[in-house]
């Protein structure tokens, strides 16, 4: 009897001590994807919300999209407005904007300009670009030829080019600033006293608000390699530089001619001259004053007028003048008699004159070297 009451304790202990382990042998050789918790089925409302996010951004886009078109078109329309305002009339066929959803693309097939004085231009093509953000921002591409009559003075002329393109920022009243590069422009002009055929290499403009002065426009023109292909008489290319500054002279960007902003000035527009510089071979000619616009087109005004490698210069332009002239003799008088005050400027020998225009006509001392046409009639 006491044997067996021992023995069942013992079974009873070893019971105790055995489950656990056979138990955690049991878990350990249970498959893993039994101990773990599956990851939940994306629900069906989590594609909805990113589907109405996706068309949240889309709409708003286009909206932005939308509305930033219909603000370039009042800026564009802003400005025809103002332009038939100053007398000139512009029109464009198949005015189109399109480029959704990244950019504004504006095309013109044909593009037409008339002032009230009967000067007209017309353009092949216009084509332009503006950023989404920034639709005051435009990139014109003009596509050639180019062609403008003036019957006040009977001028005609065309011009084709290679490649034409403008940037064009507009402010809120009016163009904040113009710059335009032209590639291998060609150009004919015919007059009735003369006929002109010229070719560069390339020309740009450059057209801004003075930051010192709002109502100051200051433009910057450059010409490369310039050939006068009706003087075959002139070999050599020529490199050309302007820069000038026009008091009052932003109304020109919004239209306003030229006769009427002397006009608003009372009669008198003031231009400096800051620079106008040709360079023809080794010799280079430049000058720098003050210039006023009469009311009747003419101008007047103080220049000093310096020539680099002054013999070299008038070697070049002697053909330009006629054997019996005798300008040319008297001009190259002059330049020997001033040798002697040369100076030496950024290592070339440099000569300085005095240049006074009255009403057009340009003189060195008592010496006239030719009249400049008047830039517009009087009363037109």
């Amino acid at each position: 009897m006491a044997l067996r009451q021992s023995s069942v304790p013992k079974m009873a202990l070893v019971g105790s001590v055995a489950g656990p382990e056979t138990d955690r042998t049991r878990r350990e050789c249970l498959p893993v994807s039994d101990t773990k918790t599956k990851p939940p089925k994306p629900s069906r409302r989590g594609y909805i919300l990113l589907a109405g996010a996706i068309v949240l951004v889309i709409a708003g886009w286009s909206a932005a999209w939308f509305y930033g078109q219909s603000v370039l078109r009042e800026q564009l329309d802003l400005q025809i407005a103002r332009m038939s305002d100053q007398g000139v009339d512009v029109s464009c066929a198949d005015l189109a904007i399109a480029g959704y959803p990244f950019r504004y693309e504006v095309s013109c097939a044909d593009m037409r300009s008339a002032d009230r004085r009967g000067t007209a231009a017309s353009l092949g093509g216009l084509n332009a670009v503006a950023l989404i953000y920034n639709p005051w921002h435009v990139i014109f591409e003009a596509k050639s030829p180019a062609a403008m009559s003036v019957p006040v003075n009977g001028l005609e002329g065309g011009l084709t080019w290679q490649t034409a393109r403008a940037s064009v920022k507009f402010g809120e009243n009016t163009i904040g600033s113009f710059d335009a590069v032209i590639d291998k422009p060609e150009a004919a002009f015919d007059t009735a006293l003369a006929r002109g055929l010229f070719a560069a290499e390339k020309s740009e403009v450059h057209l801004r608000k003075q930051p010192e002065s709002a109502a100051t426009l200051e433009s910057f023109v450059t010409v490369q390699d310039l050939s006068f292909k009706s003087l075959p008489e002139l070999q050599q290319t020529i490199s050309l530089r302007l820069h000038t500054r026009i008091e009052g002279g932003t109304a020109l960007l919004s239209g306003a001619d030229l006769f009427s902003l002397v006009q608003a000035q009372g009669g008198e527009l003031p231009v400096e001259l800051v620079l106008a510089e040709a360079t023809l071979g080794e010799g280079k000619a430049s000058a720098g004053g003050n210039l006023v616009i009469a009311g009747d087109g003419t101008i007047s005004g103080a220049l000093e007028l310096s020539l680099g490698n002054p013999d070299a210069l008038l070697n070049s332009v002697k053909p330009l003048f006629p054997p019996d002239d005798q300008t040319f003799s008297l001009l190259q008088n002059v330049v020997k008699s001033l040798e002697p005050a040369a100076k030496e400027i950024d290592g070339v020998r440099t000569i300085a004159l005095p240049v006074s225009i009255d009403r057009g006509v340009v003189r060195i001392g008592f010496l006239p070297l030719g009249q400049i046409p008047p830039l517009f009639s009087a009363g037109s």
